[in-house]
């Protein structure tokens, strides 16, 4: 038989519109009351359906994910995966589910979130992304319509940011490998206007120059593009042959590795790696990789929080906040003998 919001009432000892102004997110109901009643239907299995919800409320409790891309590489990398898992953990918490984009191109991307907001599919977004003149901030902003960024404040000084302070991680994991003795370092980054591959590029420059550590930025836009630049770089008879190499992305890292391999360098005998995001890639890579946590789940879940009291209306204390990041070391890179210098 199916359970009826009057069967989740009489579990949780309240009267049916207290279940109603549960499901609702009133914000009138004290907290022990909607955990009582929340525990309710979690043990009666109850969950009102999307049309149901969405006559009573007149809102969907829906919030729209929307990700730069959906390519596999994207979709694959574990900072996304770990960050919708923290957004997803606080949603669920609150009785909001989650309705992600799926375009592989900026222009289908477009079309896609115009579509979510003419259907009044979701209640307001997350931007799982941070990028100058973005077409997509820029149409959610012009229609007052409730959001957040995970990702640094580039366009609109009123809306709310989360992010790490990705200059200060590039820096640190810069300096760990200066203090190593490195004084070649080449560093290879994502393509893309990207906020967060420029701050790291920048990190890493700052402490380049400030230390004068010899070093090169280069794009790696496919397999065959990174294979070109680990030979020029460490294979032919070049001026820099970097003791150290840092990808902006641990997708990127993973692909170094490969080449490497296919190369028969030896990490870290012969060249050191490193990059950021610490995930079961760089722990299970070989060898291990140093990397910078970037805590990608707490990222998503205070984004989950934020967002979910902005549509409640609930004041929000912040109008950026920055989740710390801190270094892990591991078996890719060590201190340099005179030799390796």
């Amino acid at each position: 038989m199916k359970t009826t919001i009057k069967d989740v009432a009489s579990e949780a000892n309240v009267s049916i519109s207290t279940v109603s102004r549960v499901i609702r997110n009133n914000p009138k109901i004290t907290e022990a009351t909607a955990n009582r009643v929340r525990e309710a239907m979690d043990k009666l299995g109850y969950s009102p359906n999307q049309a149901a919800r969405t006559l009573i409320t007149n809102k969907t409790l829906t919030i729209g994910l929307i990700i730069k891309s959906s390519s596999s590489n994207v979709r694959q990398n574990p900072f996304n995966s770990d960050v919708l898992n923290g957004i997803h953990q606080e949603c669920n918490r609150h009785g909001y589910s989650t309705k992600m984009t799926v375009s592989e191109h900026s222009n289908e991307l477009f079309i896609e979130v115009k579509q979510m907001i003419q259907s009044r599919s979701v209640d307001g977004f997350i931007l799982l992304y941070s990028k100058e003149n973005d077409e997509i901030e820029k149409l959610l902003h012009e229609q007052s319509l409730p959001y957040i960024v995970v990702g640094k404040p580039l366009n609109y000084n009123d809306v709310i940011h989360i992010d790490n302070n990705n200059i200060k991680a590039a820096e640190l994991l810069t300096q760990y490998l200066y203090n190593l003795g490195h004084r070649y370092i080449l560093f290879l980054r994502e393509p893309g206007d990207f906020a967060v591959t420029k701050d790291r590029e920048d990190g890493f420059r700052n402490i380049c120059e400030d230390f004068t550590i010899q070093y090169a930025v280069e794009e790696a836009t496919s397999r065959h593009s990174i294979n070109k630049i680990i030979e020029h770089y460490c294979i032919n008879n070049h001026s820099l042959k970097p003791t150290a190499l840092i990808t902006s992305d641990v997708m990127l890292n993973l692909q170094v590795l490969s080449i490497l391999y296919d190369y028969h360098f030896n990490v870290p005998n012969t060249i050191q790696t490193c990059t950021f995001n610490t995930s079961y890639l760089t722990e299970n890579a070989a060898p291990p990789q140093t990397s910078v946590c970037i805590n990608p789940d707490l990222l998503g879940k205070e984004a989950g929080a934020t967002i979910i009291n902005l549509l409640k209306g609930l004041p929000v204390s912040f109008s950026e906040k920055e989740i710390e990041t801190h270094l892990e070391i591991r078996q890719s890179t060590k201190k340099l003998t005179k030799e390796n210098q």
